[in-house]
């Protein structure tokens, strides 16, 4: 039962994270407001962000050593922050300046 709710919550957050990316291909060749491929844009780092907490809660259940939880826990951690940095400025700016590549 919990290998499938694995599998279930794994193909829900990647289909959807690849839906959002074709629906934004076909947004920016065509003439659509501005605020539309925004509002896409932060709806796919939403759906980016789950993905990690998907592959975070796979890799989480795959070891009981609390050292490697915790790396688990930084990576994930640190790859939501670049992921989301560029709609925080401040955190955008820290990240930037540090030469800190930025996920979008």
């Amino acid at each position: 039962m919990r290998k499938k709710l694995d599998w279930t919550l794994s193909v829900i957050v990647l289909v959807a994270y690849a839906t959002l990316w074709v629906v934004y291909w076909i947004m920016a060749y065509n003439p659509v407001p501005d605020w539309v491929l925004k509002a896409i844009e932060i709806t796919r780092t939403v759906a980016l962000c789950l993905m990690y907490c998907v592959v975070l809660y796979n890799a989480l259940c795959w070891t009981d050593s609390w050292v490697l939880r915790i790396i688990f826990i930084a990576l994930a951690l640190f790859l939501m922050s670049s992921a989301i940095a560029g709609y925080v400025p401040a955190v955008e700016k820290f990240f930037t300046s540090n030469g800190i590549p930025l996920m979008r």
